[in-house]
Order: structure tokens, then sequence, then C-alpha cells
């Protein structure tokens, strides 16, 4: 009975173990188009894009609660500024 049990526990946390992770979002410049861009790690679609930095970072705040999900913010350079 003890292996049984031990099987059970086993089983039970690896069901909890499985979160899926959506990612992050990064905020970062488009040279050509001259305006701040949010889209999702490794994704070739954007999200959103802004006028201004402030608004980027505004709108990736909200997007990262309403989804559970974290954020990078990159300088105009392409240099990442905040994790």
């Amino acid at each position: 009975m003890a292996v049984a049990k031990k099987q059970e526990v086993k089983d039970t946390q690896a069901s909890e173990e499985k979160v899926v992770s959506l990612g992050k979002y990064v905020v970062s410049y488009d040279k050509e188009n001259k305006n701040w861009k949010i889209s999702r790690d490794g994704a070739k679609r954007i999200i959103d894009s802004k006028a201004t930095k402030a608004e980027a970072l505004e709108r990736v705040k909200q997007l990262s609660i309403n989804n559970d999900a974290g954020f990078v913010v990159k300088k105009k350079d392409g240099k990442f500024q905040k994790k």
C-alpha cells in the first residue's frame, strides 16, 4: 500500500506542475515607423504600437496583469532597460 500512495502523490504533483507559460511581452522601438511596439517574445506579429514609451509601458502593464505574464523593456538602441 505504501507504494501506491507514493505514486498517487507523484501523479498529483505532476499535474500541478503543468502550468502553461505564455511567455513575456517585449516593448521595443520601431525605427521605421518611429513608434513603440508591443509584442510577445519571439513573435513576428505586433500586439499594439504607441507613439510614446510611457503609453506603451501603461499598455504592457495592463496586458501583463490580465494575462499573468512578465514583460521586458528595451531602449531605443535595442539594449535591455528593464526586466
